[in-house]
């Protein structure tokens, strides 16, 4: 029975029908119906298994090829359609590197088999696992076990789909929770490289990921990352050949916009290093990010970019991150623009603070060429008739009068001994216009709120004209 089965494996069926063909038309319709019935007998053979002492097969194997732990496994079945499979109704399953971390609870787990050598159960090979529709519940170790697991196996196709992954800190609190369509995880023995590819969604953004590792130089790994809203590239190249952490080159390709990364990392780490030798790209971004409890103090410096563009992308990011029920990270991002291409501004600063599941704008400013500073404080983003605001109080240091009134063209019978105003402003960021309201000369003064609506810079001097006009008719 055995070597019978054996050459029905190795048959060649198109030779075989070629053959009956030349001797007997009849013979070969005979033969075929013949030939389809023992196929088909062949590959439902595993289907008169007695599969309540093959768990423990199953999961020698899974371990083996995959390097992943299966336990409480419950109702193995196999099928033959679409390709032969077995079907595990309910597992657990734990990284090999460390059974105590359970990683996920599979239902309908499915793992794809050779047709070869399915007379035999001890033999049957296994090809692919496939988890359809599943929760990933992981925290930092998971992350890290998974990156053992990445850098250190090499496993058979492990493919999930149509699934979600929460992510916990060490309070087993939800930071963010990612959709996630495609995970593709493979060794392509081709080209001799490791590969894992995701297609997901983070924080509202559709993304794709990219990773690779070739093992002609296994010490280098790369990888590519991808937003489509906002559009965002980040490319990484990274160098393990010392043994307390690991080098990294990063590229940011945001819109138009290029930046430059050079960093170091470890287990507990990031520290992103000022590149000094760069003269020709002027953006750049340093600081550092502790990973376990996640924590990150980073200052962005940018230049060459239009102050509408940065605001309007800005916020929008920042508003579906807030919108995010599950937004909690604690960190400070400091945004300094400089180089404006605007004749009025200049040295546009931004500080983030994210703390669990809030965002303040706080102590941001904005320099007026060779004029003065504007202090924002109490800032909030907020949605309005489908469209998206900024408000924020304004208190705005004059530091050269003459030049204010200059630049404003205020008459010198208008002009007063000014060192401060103060102001409310609101930004559409769908139609870019600006509402002024509450214009103040003293802090205290608590006038009418009237909104001036400002599109252009000939509105905004007659809106200043006019106010210096009322304080010196009073």
């Amino acid at each position: 029975m055995k070597n019978f089965l054996s050459k029905i494996e190795n048959f060649n069926i198109q030779d075989y029908v070629l053959k009956l063909r030349k001797k007997n038309p009849f013979g070969t319709i005979i033969s075929l119906i013949a030939l389809i019935f023992l196929l088909s007998l062949y590959f439902t053979i595993p289907s008169f298994y007695n599969y309540e002492n093959f768990e423990k097969e199953v999961q020698r194997k899974v371990t083996k090829d995959f390097k992943l732990n299966l336990k409480n496994i419950s109702g193995i079945t196999y099928l033959m359609l679409p390709s032969p499979h077995f079907l595990i109704e309910e597992c657990d399953i734990y990284f090999s590197n460390n059974p105590n971390e359970k990683i996920l609870k599979a239902k309908h787990l499915k793992i794809n088999i050779f047709s070869k050598n399915l007379y035999k159960k001890e033999k049957i090979t296994f090809k692919s696992i496939i988890i359809n529709k599943t929760d990933l519940d992981l925290q930092f170790i998971d992350i890290k076990n998974f990156y053992n697991h990445l850098k250190n196996n090499i496993t058979k196709p492990i493919y999930i789909n149509n699934s979600n992954i929460f992510f916990r800190d060490q309070n087993r609190e939800i930071i963010s929770i990612s959709k996630m369509k495609k995970f593709e995880y493979f060794f392509d023995f081709q080209n001799k490289s490791k590969k894992l590819n995701i297609l997901g969604n983070l924080f509202g953004s559709n993304f794709k990921f990219n990773w690779t590792k070739d093992f002609s130089n296994p010490y280098i790994t790369s990888s590519n990352i991808n937003f489509k809203n906002p559009n965002l590239n980040i490319l990484n190249e990274f160098n393990k050949e010392n043994e307390d952490f690991i080098k990294a080159k990063t590229k940011i390709i945001f819109l138009i916009n290029k930046l430059d990364l050079i960093y170091k990392f470890n287990q507990d780490s990031i520290e992103l290093i000022d590149d000094k030798s760069n003269k020709i790209n002027h953006s750049k971004l340093i600081g550092k990010i502790k990973l376990d409890p996640f924590f990150f103090d980073l200052n962005l410096i940018l230049s060459g970019i239009r102050i509408e563009t940065l605001l309007n992308n800005l916020f929008l990011s920042l508003h579906k991150a807030n919108q995010s029920v599950n937004f909690n990270f604690n960190g400070n991002l400091k945004i300094n623009l400089s180089e404006i291409n605007n004749r009025l501004f200049e040295n546009l600063i931004i500080n983030i603070n994210f703390l669990e599941e809030k965002i303040s704008l706080n102590e941001s400013s904005l320099k007026l060429k060779k004029i003065g500073k504007i202090n924002f404080s109490d800032p909030s983003i907020y949605q309005k008739n489908q469209k998206l605001f900024i408000k924020s109080k304004i208190k705005f240091d004059v530091e050269n009068q003459q030049e204010l009134y200059k630049r404003f063209l205020i008459p010198r019978q208008n002009r007063i001994d000014l060192n401060k105003v103060f102001f409310e402003v609101e930004y559409n960021v769908d139609d870019g216009n600006y509402f002024l309201s509450s214009i103040n000369f003293k802090e205290s003064e608590n006038n009418q709120i009237v909104f001036y609506e400002v599109n252009n810079i000939q509105q905004l001097n007659s809106l200043i004209s006019s106010e210096f006009k009322k304080v010196t008719l009073d």
